[in-house]
């Protein structure tokens, strides 16, 4: 049940974006320009002092007791 429900979701979005792309090729008589052109990204140093820190206080998981995967995947 759970495999027609993830493939009917997977369908939909899909349908979304081939509808977006036509959208987008209708306004603007041209297909969507995929070339890679440089960019800038302007973050605080605020966000960056925050992210090491929440790194940095993050409590990994201790290494698996067992080489199988019979308590899960392994952390490595």
């Amino acid at each position: 049940m759970r495999a027609l429900r993830k493939e009917f979701i997977m369908l939909r979005r899909k349908r979304i974006v081939t509808a977006c792309a036509a959208l987008l090729f209708a306004v603007t008589g041209h297909a969507q320009d995929t070339s890679i052109r440089p960019f800038m990204v302007n973050v605080p140093e605020e966000a960056f002092v925050d992210l090491r820190r929440r790194l940095a206080a993050t409590r990994w998981p201790s290494r698996e007791t067992v080489a199988d995967q019979s308590q899960g995947m392994g952390c490595s």
